[in-house]
């Protein structure tokens, strides 16, 4: 018996003195599902709710806490096994990426944050564009990368620019900001005899000139905009072990209210009845 082989059985045993799951289902159970075979792992899953999704748009719910050994556990039964693992599905709601969820993922980057607040994500919701990512992520405009290089004379022109971060994603119109800052420089005519200076309105262009290059990424449905993604409600160490084991494609079985509301944006395990 060669090494290799001894290992190979010496980790089949270990793994069957352990009580996490069995590499195989039911057979009432089988029979009553939906199944996807995949690299290592057959999922079953509810007939009527059972979807399969690339790993990439995969989240674990936030602030599940994980049993590393018992992650550890599933990747190594999968990749040990002689024969296909059986997992039946996890239960997952569904949502459509929008900006809100870039402008919270990317300010848990700025904040470095990201790896405590998102833990088991590899990397955070982008609009396609890491200067636009790092814009939108930190709150401060002078801390951006696109801005940090240009000055400003004029503290209530910063002011008024940072509190109109995103206006045009959220609906105000470009008119509508030139008539705030018309209104300031009335204001400072009248109370201090000034203006703004040449280098504000330079800061001015450039502001108005990022923010409608991010109003056109996030209409352009650039990056992670508009993407389906699934949030896992149960079952974390099935699939992220199986995630961990090499599978590219999981399954899961949507929240039925969710299976109604995206329906197009999802694909649909069809296939019925154990493997033979």
């Amino acid at each position: 018996m060669n090494i290799q082989k001894i290992i190979k059985e010496e980790t089949i045993n270990y793994l069957r003195e352990e009580d996490y799951f069995d590499t195989t289902l039911p057979d009432n159970v089988k029979e009553l599902s939906n199944r996807y075979v995949g690299r290592g792992v057959v999922w079953y899953g509810d007939p009527h709710q059972m979807i399969v999704i690339h790993k990439d748009f995969v989240d674990g719910m936030f602030g599940n806490i994980y049993d590393h050994d018992k992650l550890q556990y599933v990747e190594d039964m999968i990749r040990h096994s002689d024969d296909y693992v059986e997992f039946e599905c996890s239960y997952a709601w569904g949502r459509i990426y929008e900006f809100i969820d870039i402008l919270e993922e990317q300010t848990a980057v700025a904040k470095d944050r990201f790896q405590i607040d998102y833990e088991g994500r590899q990397e955070a919701a982008s609009i396609g564009d890491k200067e636009l990512d790092n814009y939108i992520g930190n709150e401060e405009l002078d801390d951006t990368d696109l801005l940090a290089w240009v000055s400003w004379d004029d503290i209530d022109l910063y002011r008024l620019l940072e509190k109109n971060k995103f206006f045009l994603v959220y609906g105000k119109t470009l008119e509508q900001l030139k008539e705030e800052v018309n209104q300031l420089r009335i204001k400072n005519r009248e109370e201090f005899d000034v203006d703004l200076t040449a280098v504000d309105f330079d800061y001015l262009n450039e502001f108005i000139e990022i923010e409608t290059n991010l109003n056109n990424a996030v209409d352009n449905k650039d990056g992670d905009i508009g993407d389906f993604r699934i949030q896992l409600r149960d079952a974390h160490h099935r699939v992220m072990g199986a995630i961990a084991a090499g599978e590219n494609y999981i399954c899961v079985n949507l929240e039925k209210n969710d299976i109604k509301r995206f329906k197009g944006h999802y694909t649909k395990v069809n296939t019925s009845g154990p493997v033979n």
